[in-house]
């Protein structure tokens, strides 16, 4: 027997739009043949999404920490930054870790398990209850979700188990998976067109970003060019007073914003895209000069933080504004992203003018003023810029400076996201999350 909550997640996810049902119905524990049924499809595929968007939520956020996207400003606790954490550390002994490793490989395991039993299943027989149409719509969003679990595992964690097997050293197992799902999820055809276009559009994005990874440039452009630069696909979140379907980024900082939030526990004071938006450390909401970027959105209070933190007792609460409620969905993938992915690989040819031209392009679909008069070496710091600010709180920094720190790539960072002497918090800086501690302690074959 399997314990199973099917979810009425009916996703209809299209472009630039998000929306579904989490209504929760409980039937108690229903026999493993109901899942197998290909009008379960829906159900199975509705919790592969549900326990996606829990294993970003909970990567994002400490991830953003580690990389300095956002300062602590608070609590350890409830929705809270760790000492561990604040001090840029992610250790195998900590237990603390467990529950992104978890939430993450869980997030895989039940979007490969759909994808299992959807392609056993099979097409449906003529007079099923489920449609062909349908079953083209959910197998081929099956295969996205579990896509985007492996990306998310590649870009983020250190090393690889899978399913209870033996250590796999560093994360290319998952980006390779990842690679192979999204490539299935773009050979589905059937479907309701607007939703295959939407479905297809997003695994050649995910596809590109994970080929970066893996290093295969003229696989990641080719993918890279059949996403429109207005494209954007969301995983959706929900204010239904349920923790696990919340956007826990502005939950941790949504004091007055919305009702039911009153942590501070995160800031955008001391980092960089503070003072990129800015010009300043200190703005005050009656002299601060905007930069005109629409990308980085920063509110301006004149409150403290919800505790002392260790490094700096109680510091200025100047909120994210990029996610503005509980039900704020984060992005999975997008156009802008994509020509992004082509300034890189025009840099990485020394080709500064035609990198810029790509940079310049996502800046401009953003509403941000294009930037001229620079040469190689700077076209790559604000390549990592950029990639900095369109990616911002979406747990896709962590990979981003792990791969470019391996490949040793011209650019500096900025020094407020490094250890440094402008760093107020960080003492070092993990840029992965280790194997669990749990799953060290309970899989034999992990030391």
């Amino acid at each position: 027997m399997t314990n199973y909550k099917p979810f009425g997640f009916a996703l209809l996810l299209l472009a630039g739009a998000a929306s579904c049902d989490t209504t929760v119905v409980n039937p108690g524990p229903v026999g493993d043949d109901f899942l197998s049924d290909r009008n379960a499809a829906a159900a199975l595929t509705a919790g592969a999404g549900r326990a996606l968007s829990s294993a970003i939520n909970w990567v994002s956020y400490t991830g953003a920490a580690v990389t300095r996207e956002i300062h602590p400003a608070g609590s350890t606790g409830s929705f809270g930054i760790t000492n561990r954490w604040q001090a840029g550390e992610l250790a195998a002994d900590d237990a603390d870790n467990d529950t992104h490793w978890e939430q993450a490989s869980r997030a895989r395991w039940l979007g490969e398990e759909a994808v299992r039993r959807l392609e056993a299943a099979g097409p449906p027989p003529a007079g099923s209850l489920q449609t062909l149409t349908a079953y083209n719509n959910v197998l081929q969003l099956a295969y996205l979700w579990a896509g985007f679990a492996n990306r998310l595992l590649g870009e983020n964690m250190c090393d690889a188990v899978i399913d209870g097997g033996a250590l796999q050293a560093g994360a290319t197992v998952f980006l390779q998976r990842a690679e192979s799902l999204f490539t299935k999820a773009i050979a589905v055809t059937g479907g309701t067109a607007t939703t295959m276009l939407a479905q297809s559009t997003a695994a050649y994005g995910g596809r590109a970003a994970v080929r970066v990874h893996l290093g295969n440039w003229p696989g990641a452009i080719a993918d890279a060019a059949l996403v429109p630069i207005a494209f954007v696909y969301n995983m959706p979140y929900y204010n239904i007073g349920d923790d696990a379907q919340r956007n826990r980024i502005f939950f941790s900082s949504g004091n007055s914003r919305e009702s039911g939030s009153a942590y501070r526990a995160h800031t955008q004071w001391n980092t960089w895209h503070l003072l990129y938006k800015y010009g300043t450390a200190t703005p005050t909401a009656a002299t601060v000069a905007v930069t005109a970027d629409p990308r980085i959105t920063i509110g301006i209070t004149t409150l403290l933080g919800d505790a002392a933190i260790d490094c700096c007792g109680k510091v200025p609460f100047f909120p994210e504004a990029k996610h503005l409620s509980s039900a704020a969905p984060i992005r999975l993938t997008s156009g802008r992203e994509m020509q992004l992915i082509r300034a890189e690989e025009q840099l990485r040819a020394s080709s500064d003018v035609t990198g810029m031209a790509f940079i310049n392009a996502a800046r401009t679909n953003a509403g941000a003023p294009t930037i001229t008069n620079i040469n190689l070496t700077d076209a790559w710091r604000l390549l990592k810029r950029e990639r900095g600010i369109e990616l911002w709180l979406e747990a896709r920094r962590m990979g981003d400076l792990r791969r470019w720190l391996a490949g040793a790539t011209p650019g500096a960072l900025d020094a407020l996201e490094t250890v440094g002497a402008l760093t107020s918090h960080l003492t070092s800086q993990s840029l992965c999350f280790p194997v669990s501690r749990s799953e060290r302690e309970t899989n034999p074959n992990v030391p």
